[in-house]
């Protein structure tokens, strides 16, 4: 019996196009390309410089199973265990949140500090996940110092690997449970700019997230199990109550309620408060000068 003749490798993106078209999978074709990339060792450029190229079995094979978590909404970040940040790579797993282009605004807005006052350099990110805030802004900030705190060990192993990855050395990752162990005699409590991106989704707002959001990201990452509110509240606490000092605070806002975040901003005689929109017009960074 004849051997069925190989995959041509601009038959098999246009196969599995067609197939996440079907299972309406988003951009289905930057998809089918961006899965096959690594397989194949090569640039999306190149996919079209080769079309005619054979794909082996084992390529086939590897790419099959691709393909078949991508189009269970598996996140494609997850698929391909990494994504870009700030410019910067990160190694990226369920453990840890997506990094999303909405925070990159957030790490903008830190970094016009530094032209305007260089002595705003030690920093805390609370929340850091996957540490793609502190590691952007200890790249383009070198002189900053940065302490990173999450309360996932698993999370802060991720970020570990990734200041490597970057070979930022200015930032220092704990574990810390910021509503249980603070303040914390270990750990310094006076900082220039704290920063924060926390668990912002309202436990009703859960189960109308995106299947390949709510199935595959940690939920103790996406909400506080309560209003959206509870992280921001227990900040300006600590910071009122002087448990927590700093010059600036910037947080990053849920897109479905800035304006209860900010009216809680209002209850505390901070120094300023200005509210930075993204590029779809949502109050998305919050900054204050204490």
């Amino acid at each position: 019996m004849q051997k069925p003749k190989p995959w041509k490798l601009i038959d098999l993106l246009k196969t599995t196009t067609g197939y996440f078209q079907k299972k309406n999978i988003e951009n289905p074709r930057l998809n089918a390309e961006r899965l096959l990339c690594p397989i194949l060792k090569m640039e999306r450029i190149n996919l079209y410089i080769e079309f005619e190229r054979p794909i082996s079995e084992s390529e086939l094979s590897q790419y099959r199973a691709f393909v078949s978590r991508r189009a269970n909404n598996e996140p494609l970040q997850y698929i391909l265990g990494e994504t870009e940040f700030m410019g910067l790579p990160f190694k990226v797993t369920p453990d840890v949140l997506i990094p999303r282009p909405e925070t990159e605004i957030l790490v903008e807005e830190i970094l016009k500090l530094k032209d305007q006052n260089k002595n705003l350099t030690n920093m805390l990110d609370i929340g850091t996940g996957s540490g793609c805030i502190p590691i952007s802004l200890a790249h383009y900030w070198p002189q900053a110092q940065i302490t990173g705190i999450d309360i996932s060990a698993e999370a802060l192993e991720i970020a570990k690997e990734n200041k490597e990855l970057n070979k930022t050395e200015n930032i220092t990752f704990i574990e810390k449970d910021l509503f249980n162990d603070w303040p914390d005699e270990n750990l310094a409590q006076n900082f220039d700019i704290i920063i924060s991106n926390p668990p912002y989704v309202t436990e009703k707002e859960i189960d109308g997230l995106q299947n390949e959001v709510k199935e595959f990201e940690p939920t103790i990452a996406l909400t506080d199990f309560s209003d959206g509110l509870r992280f921001y509240r227990h900040i300006f606490s600590l910071i009122n109550d002087g448990k927590l000092k700093c010059k600036f605070l910037f947080f990053e806002m849920s897109g479905s309620q800035p304006e209860k975040i900010i009216n809680e901003a209002k209850k505390y005689s901070f120094e300023s408060i200005e509210v930075i929109k993204d590029l779809t017009e949502i109050e998305r960074v919050l900054k204050i000068e204490v």
